[in-house]
């Protein structure tokens, strides 16, 4: 090192230069420190900041852990080059976990037993199921006046007389009236599956963080 400082001082410019060279050779130092450290500890990490510069360690810091890095052996041969996944993949996948274990806490403080999500379950479909029976009867009203205009239209076609337009319009409004029935029931008839899908999900699920099995909700736990 001595030599190279009177060989720098020589040249013009050379408090400059020496400053160059007490930082490359305290930066190589401390490349030498670090991989000394990670050789101590049997494992031995690279991987480069964001400004590009190259690290040794026995572990990546957080922050670097979605960049590329490698694993070398003693003699600082490299064995292994790891990519890691894309950040949004795991982003995304860690969000689904943490949701899931959302929900899994909030059935597990909501229920004391797989007894109370059917009792549930039957409180939610209550509504729906009413409102279909209502549906069902009013479509059976719907369904007579439709056959009654229906007919009136007929009698008229099978005398060869034309279909008055009061007919013709009342007839009309009754099918149109019966159609929106029909989808009403198909919406409610749907929100009632909904219903009975999503608690039927529930159960499976708390039955199995419980250790139950789903096919047997009344056994004893698994064992």
């Amino acid at each position: 090192m001595s030599q190279l400082v009177k060989l720098t001082l020589k040249k013009p410019g050379s408090i400059i230069s020496m400053r160059l060279v007490l930082a490359a050779l305290l930066f190589s130092a401390y490349c030498i420190t670090q991989h000394a450290h990670a050789e101590g500890t049997g494992r031995i990490v690279k991987w480069k900041d964001e400004k590009g510069i190259t690290h040794y360690g026995d572990s990546i810091p957080p922050q670097y852990a979605d960049r590329d890095n490698a694993l070398m052996n003693k003699q600082g041969i490299t064995i292994q080059h790891n990519k890691p996944n894309a950040p949004h993949q795991n982003k995304d996948e860690e969000l689904a976990k943490l949701e899931q274990e959302k929900k899994d806490r909030a059935l597990l403080g909501t229920f004391t037993n797989a007894d109370e999500i059917d009792l549930t379950r039957d409180r939610n479909l209550e509504p729906e199921l009413l409102a279909l029976k209502n549906l069902q009867q009013d479509r059976a009203i719907a369904q007579k006046k439709v056959d009654k205009s229906k007919a009136a239209a007929d009698a008229f076609s099978k005398s060869k007389k034309p279909v008055p337009p009061s007919v013709s319009a009342e007839h009309k409004a009754n099918k149109d009236g019966l159609a929106k029935i029909d989808q009403h029931i198909s919406e409610r008839q749907q929100a009632a599956d909904n219903i009975r899908q999503r608690f039927g999900d529930d159960k499976k699920r708390y039955l199995i963080l419980r250790g139950q099995s789903p096919s047997n909700p009344a056994g004893e736990p698994n064992k």
